[in-house]
């Protein structure tokens, strides 16, 4: 088992693909590759998202999270 995680693993490094910010910065000013731009940040925040679904969040980290975006302060 634990090579099949391992695989996994290198499988998905592998398929990381490094974008440098001044690269990034130039692409995003260009109306032709702004979409893309987008989209890929989308797929980020999935990938992410995803990452911190698998090991798990605790809700104290949720409620901060809630707290910062909505300016709120909860009890």
């Amino acid at each position: 088992m634990a090579k099949t995680k391992a695989k996994v693993r290198s499988i998905r490094k592998k398929a990381a693909i490094g974008i440098s910010r001044v690269v990034w910065e130039w692409a995003r000013a260009y109306p032709r590759y702004e979409n893309l731009m987008e989209e890929l940040e989308d797929l980020e925040d999935l990938r992410r998202e995803k990452a911190k679904k698998e090991k798990g969040i605790p809700f104290t980290e949720v409620l901060k999270e809630y707290e910062l975006v909505h300016h709120v302060a909860l009890a």
